[in-house]
């Protein structure tokens, strides 16, 4: 879930399906990490939209409806007013919604048709697929980002907050082939933080799917209590036998280290500590999949790998694939 990126805009004009926002529910209320939402989007009637794990969803986000109104009423113009936008007809209010709202020094617009051709289009943003096809719809893990003013980020703002139960959500479904599922019979180490789960709970499902049963699970956050996303979830693949072996590490959880002083753990911290299994794993021809935080987590987990591998042996998976990141 690279939500809240920096904004670039995009290439080329999207162009995104209408799908519906059928559910949404806070996952960790309470949490010192802040809101993380579990939302499930609906394909359009009649479609039947294909996907693997890894692919991503891009989301084109929307201002919220009372900023599009205040905007309207600073313009002073109406938001059914009809006008052309590459080649589109549309109202004024549903375009002002997906685009960069002008400032009040820039409202001097002589008509709607030319503030309509001088808007800039908000830029998408991108989540991890956390479900297959097969579930019936694309679900996401979306944390609600903040900005600096206290204000929601634009596309976690969209999807937690503003967006409407049974309301449109512009969405196109992008390959990622990059992290796209290994062999059935591969060992499988999945790692990662936060809502990076979204995307190793894809894979999951997809080697569930396959029957193939030598899966890995390293994964952390903040408190167990309310961070541990999809626990009843991995909990049953774990008794199922589908998780060969599961590690997790809440780092606001402290635990006592030999020297009775308390200490965070993260899932790097895990890795070491399993280093003969890892060994091992990489020795069986695993494949290690990482899935979150750029800063923090990501590096860690390489280090530790190159660590207890070896340069030579971490480098050989990137080139062979057996060592894939989507990294955020």
């Amino acid at each position: 879930t690279a939500a809240d990126a920096p904004e670039l805009p995009d290439w080329a004009p999207a162009s995104y399906e209408p799908w519906v926002l059928h559910e949404r529910h806070e996952t960790n209320p309470g949490s010192v990490s802040g809101g993380a939402y579990h939302i499930v989007l609906r394909p359009p009637p009649g479609t039947a939209p294909d996907w693997q794990a890894g692919d991503i969803a891009e989301i084109g986000p929307r201002n919220a409806p009372s900023a599009v109104a205040a905007a309207l009423a600073a313009l002073g113009m109406r938001g059914d007013t009809e006008v052309i936008r590459d080649g589109e007809k549309i109202a004024l209010e549903a375009l002002l919604a997906r685009s960069h709202l002008p400032s009040t020094s820039e409202t001097g617009a002589p008509d709607a048709q030319t503030l309509a051709q001088n808007l800039n289009p908000l830029p998408h943003r991108e989540y991890s697929i956390a479900s297959l096809p097969q579930d019936g719809g694309v679900h996401l893990l979306v944390r609600r980002m903040r900005r600096n003013d206290g204000q929601p980020g634009l596309g976690s703002g969209w999807l937690c907050d503003h967006a409407q139960p049974g309301g449109e959500i512009a969405l196109r479904i992008r390959s990622n082939p990059n992290f796209h599922p290994p062999a059935g019979e591969r060992p499988m180490l999945l790692i990662g933080n936060g809502t990076g789960i979204a995307g190793l709970r894809a894979h999951l499902k997809a080697r569930i799917a396959v029957g193939a049963r030598r899966n890995w699970l390293v994964f952390g956050d903040r408190n167990a209590d309310r961070d541990y996303f999809y626990r009843d979830e991995i909990e049953g693949w774990r008794r199922d036998g589908f998780i060969e072996h599961l590690d997790l590490a809440f780092s606001r959880d402290p635990i006592q280290s030999a020297g009775g002083a308390t200490a965070k753990r993260y899932v790097q911290h895990l890795l070491h500590e399993h280093a003969e299994r890892l060994r091992a794993w990489i020795a069986e021809g695993a494949a290690v999949y990482v899935c979150g935080s750029l800063e923090g987590m990501a590096p860690g987990v390489d280090a530790v790998l190159r660590e207890t591998l070896g340069d030579a042996t971490v480098d050989g998976m990137l080139i062979d694939g057996r060592y894939r990141r989507d990294v955020y």
